[in-house]
């Protein structure tokens, strides 16, 4: 059966679904991985399909994922991807178990396409609501990142009910389980140490950093939109039948429309962005003077310069292999400064949380507070 002309509408427009997409770090990733070095690395022993691949959250919701041992990730079906080893009994991350060789978050990544619901195979024009998301999206339904309740227990944590913004919860978030992962003594044995990058779900629900002990850990007012990452990231399209753009890109416009930042022209809010990303940056010399930072992709993975101390390349930056084991405090303050660097926007997702997790860490290694911020940030 031919297509309709409607089926230009909101996918394969000119401004529609598709072409917002390829504007997207989604599209970016598939492209520069397009015959790449790290096209194997999707099957078999990586974890990297789990959310990379094209089918990784049908695979996870299936619970057809590859682990050691006899005990499955205990939230799978709400994609926690740690598990705990009944073998060696430590945390270990399940591996993709699909047949993908390319990185791809495309449009059935997200959304549940059938038979009965493809236009490309109806011919059908598009019917608003008719590719569900394949997420549990329901009023009480959460996303889990990795970071358990307790040392030595794998149960992860909910995010919180965020309805469609679940679906972006499943994959951007550290892939680390913190409360395990940092120790009494900790060995920077690799410049990957720490969050994977994108972390942004562990912030934004401020339950994902290293917290301190004897320390409250507060939120934004961000943490009460409904729908999470979907309210800002994916503002409605006027001229695409109200779609969300599927370019993922935040806009400042969608911030005003909604009520919250009328007045606002950039996403330095009061200037608050700067002042973070200045106590960043305070954060980060305090780290490097300790040797535990480092630019360099190879070895002998030097210090960063005294130029990337200042500069804004906060996501370039990785754990500087040492000899010298961390304690839980001084890891705990080098796993929050990644996850804010990795995480992206300043800590505008949840600013808050980001200023007391930037201040405890580092009165942790340096016995004072920042002068960018003198006294630790309150509700």
């Amino acid at each position: 059966m031919p297509l309709q002309t409607g089926c230009l509408s909101p996918c394969h427009g000119f401004t529609g679904i598709v072409e917002q997409w390829k504007a997207s770090t989604h599209f970016a990733t598939f492209i520069a991985n397009l015959g790449g070095e790290e096209v194997d690395t999707w099957t078999g022993t990586a974890g990297c399909g789990n959310c990379h691949s094209i089918d990784g959250i049908q695979q996870r919701l299936e619970g057809n994922v590859r682990y050691l041992g006899t005990t499955a990730p205990v939230n799978i079906a709400h994609g926690q991807i740690n598990y705990l080893n009944s073998t060696t009994s430590k945390v270990s991350e399940s591996t993709y178990a699909g047949h993908a060789t390319v990185a791809v978050v495309h449009c059935t990544t997200c959304h549940e396409v059938t038979d009965a619901n493809d236009p490309h195979r109806t011919g059908k024009a598009y019917e608003p609501g008719s590719f569900p998301l394949r997420v549990p999206t329901g009023d009480t339904e959460e996303a889990f990142i990795e970071k358990s309740s307790a040392v030595g227990v794998v149960d992860g944590t909910g995010a919180g009910p965020y309805g469609v913004g679940n679906a972006c919860m499943w994959c951007h978030k550290s892939r680390k389980d913190v409360t395990n992962y940092i120790t009494a003594s900790n060995a920077l044995t690799s410049r990957n140490w720490g969050p994977h990058q994108g972390p942004q779900t562990d912030i934004y629900t401020g339950k994902g950093g290293y917290h301190y002990t004897g320390k409250t850990y507060d939120n934004s007012s961000h943490q009460a939109l409904k729908t999470g990452c979907v309210a800002c990231h994916m503002g409605p399209v006027g001229s695409n039948e109200g779609i969300g753009n599927h370019s993922f890109a935040p806009q400042v416009a969608t911030c005003a429309q909604a009520g919250c930042h009328a007045s606002a022209t950039s996403f330095d809010v009061l200037g608050r962005q700067t002042a973070m990303k200045n106590t960043l940056r305070q954060l980060r010399d305090a780290l490097n003077t300790k040797g535990w930072l480092t630019a360099a992709e190879a070895a002998p993975y030097d210090a960063l310069t005294p130029a990337q101390v200042t500069d804004a390349n906060f996501k370039n930056d990785g754990s500087r292999p040492s000899g010298t084991p961390l304690t839980a405090s001084e890891a705990g303050a080098l796993y929050n400064y990644l996850l804010i660097a990795r995480g992206g926007a300043g800590g505008v997702h949840n600013p808050l949380y980001t200023m007391q997790l930037m201040f405890d860490s580092y009165v942790a290694v340096t016995g004072a507070p920042p002068s960018t911020m003198p006294t630790r940030p309150t509700p």
